[in-house]
């Protein structure tokens, strides 16, 4: 892949719209969405990838409020890539997959020669039954030996395989990989209110390992951040609207 072809991609990102239509600022979503879907569509994004926390409200409004930001999101001409934030499950996993309509909350798509790679952060966490021993017992220790944030989770062993195995093929191919997640995996990147991935320094030494890992992108912390390590770009997004 020539170097020209890999600057030719352009995409939209935005995250933590927490979207609550009985607030100020839910009168203001739909027409602040609006203003980013022409910016982005002017400009030649080819997709748009949502980094997480899609809603702010717990209780029977909450697929009503995802629903709603999501087909907001959708009048984008293009594809929409989402990445699932604390605050989206409070729509039980299995019923967000369908609404959203993922298969799965980790997976990967490329273009251009990068291949993007979306974590689930919350795969281990106090919303999730662990689908193994190993999970059960990494939820009990951060659970109740590390005491971590409830709000935050962990990457499970299955999926720590996939990203393994995904970044093999990404190297194999020779493309380029960004990864995405709503959870940051630095603490530089974050504050301890907000907190970050559980197994955080696990998953970043795996991407340490490969040289084709260009980037972190994140949400969740609400405030701009940007560091580098190992060659890698960690980058906090900015929360929408703030």
């Amino acid at each position: 892949m020539s170097e020209k072809a890999r600057d030719a991609l352009r995409f939209g990102i935005v995250t933590d719209i927490h979207y609550n239509p009985e607030t100020e600022t839910g009168e203001q979503t739909k027409a602040g969405l609006e203003r980013c879907i022409e910016k982005w569509t002017r400009e030649g994004a080819e997709f748009v990838i949502q980094l997480g926390d899609l809603i702010s409200r717990q209780g029977p409004e909450t697929e009503k409020d995802l629903i709603a930001v999501r087909d907001m999101l959708a009048r984008f001409p293009g594809k929409v890539y989402h990445v699932a934030g604390n605050h989206c499950l409070a729509v039980p996993p299995k019923r967000y997959r369908e609404i959203m309509g993922l298969d799965s909350l980790y997976y990967t798509f490329a273009s251009h020669g990068t291949r993007f790679i979306v974590l689930d952060g919350m795969e281990v966490s106090a919303i999730n039954e662990p689908q193994t021993e190993a999970d059960r017992h990494l939820l009990e220790y951060y659970r109740d030996v590390v005491n971590a944030p409830f709000y935050c989770g962990a990457i499970g062993s299955q999926q720590l395989e996939w990203l393994v195995s995904e970044l093999d093929l990404a190297l194999k191919n020779e493309e380029q990989v960004i990864i995405l997640s709503h959870l940051p995996l630095l603490k530089e990147t974050t504050d301890e209110k907000h907190g970050l991935l559980w197994n955080h320094e696990e998953v970043v030494a795996i991407l340490l390992r490969y040289p084709n890992v260009r980037a972190v992108l994140s949400g969740h912390y609400h405030s701009a951040a940007q560091v580098v390590r190992g060659g890698i770009e960690f980058v906090g997004v900015a929360a929408f609207g703030g």
